[in-house]
């Protein structure tokens, strides 16, 4: 019974990876569509979602099936617990790419506004980064990697911020705000993948040590003394 348990929590944490591997992708995927308006790569992003969707339920039903048959204690727990709630947040992350993706279709007979679109690819830089270290310190357990995802999240809010500024000389034309207004959502969809690897490195922590607790940048990140 031990081996077939430990083999499902083996088979639920690669189902996991190979879920966040593919929303890398998707995310790669998004970030070049909208930086060449290339609408037929965003349908595809659009269509590889289905992908995620099903992996994320059979992820759930497989967390199901594990408890109905067990009784995980302990670290297993964590475990079992953890891979619930970073399910949760990939599946998101997928849905934000896909809603990054619409607009490429949407604005796509639109002038951009080149100051924001290189924030936008700047954001979208740093989104990677932060998702890809995310998925890393979940598969190796990495607690001072998980622990430094808020001070990689930093340059995300300040860009994020940016945008509005921006968006503001953009104003005067009518069909540039447009399209302008539209990245406004775009902008926020790359910070919120930032705040999804946050999440996720709050999972790792608790997989790991048993501490529920949020991860924050330090005071001197959050006054703006640190370079994010």
């Amino acid at each position: 019974m031990r081996t077939t348990f430990e083999q499902r929590l083996e088979g639920l944490e690669a189902k996991l990876l190979q879920m966040g591997q593919l929303v890398q992708s998707q995310l790669d995927r998004t970030l070049e569509a909208l930086s060449s308006f290339d609408t037929t790569l965003a349908d595809e992003v659009i269509v590889r979602d289905d992908q995620i969707d099903r992996a994320y339920v059979e992820v759930e039903q497989e967390i199901l099936r594990t408890l109905a048959l067990q009784a995980p204690v302990a670290k297993d727990l964590r475990l079992v617990a953890g891979v619930l709630h970073i399910n949760s947040h990939i599946e998101r992350m997928g849905d934000l790419c896909v809603n990054m993706a619409k607009f490429v279709r949407i604005t796509k007979d639109y002038p951009p506004v080149p100051e924001i679109q290189a924030t936008l690819t700047e954001m979208g830089g740093y989104a990677q980064r932060m998702v890809a270290a995310a998925m890393t310190a979940f598969a190796r357990r990495d607690v001072e990697l998980a622990e430094r995802l808020p001070i990689l999240d930093q340059p995300l809010d300040r860009l994020n911020a940016q945008i509005f500024r921006q968006i503001e000389r953009a104003a005067a034309d009518e069909r540039t705000l447009e399209w302008a207004s539209r990245m406004v959502l775009v902008a926020r969809y790359l910070e919120r993948l930032g705040d999804h690897s946050v999440d996720i490195g709050e999972q790792v922590v608790f997989i790991v040590t048993g501490e529920v607790k949020e991860l924050v940048p330090s005071k001197a990140v959050r006054a703006g003394v640190e370079d994010g």
